[in-house]
């Protein structure tokens, strides 16, 4: 994996990432864009170490792999996006009910660092193979 394929991941991801998040209004299970994005570059870049370049190449980047990586995960964090009413619930508003109601999200939040970990080792293992 060359500088050029790491850049183009990042910037890809950046401009994916805040295309789903402005203009679409998702922003995955963690409601946030940073964690948004630290997910799309990480699967980014795991897809320029990884994935066998197929496709057109530009400047020596296969950037077909990339984008469809990138996009498939903007989509699937886009379609777990709770709804907006149930995002920014507190426990003192609601008390036992809504500690809950708010159980799943603390179990993605969980989850994310996980997901998160695991896409850095697939980054980290796909450079130095």
């Amino acid at each position: 994996m060359t500088v050029i394929n790491i850049v183009f991941s990042i910037l890809a991801a950046i401009f994916i990432g805040t295309l789903f998040f402005y203009v679409f209004k998702f922003s995955g299970p963690w409601g946030t864009l940073w964690s948004f994005l630290l997910i799309l570059i990480a699967a980014g870049l795991a897809a320029a170490a990884w994935v066998e370049p197929v496709g057109p190449v530009y400047r020596d980047i296969a950037w077909f792999p990339i984008l469809f990586v990138i996009v498939a995960f903007a989509i699937l964090l886009a379609a777990v996006t709770p709804p907006r009413s149930r995002r920014g619930l507190k426990a003192s508003e609601e008390g036992a009910e809504t500690l809950k109601e708010e159980a799943p999200y603390v179990a993605i939040s969980g989850l994310f660092w996980i997901f998160l970990a695991l896409l850095i080792f697939a980054v980290f293992f796909g450079i130095i193979r």
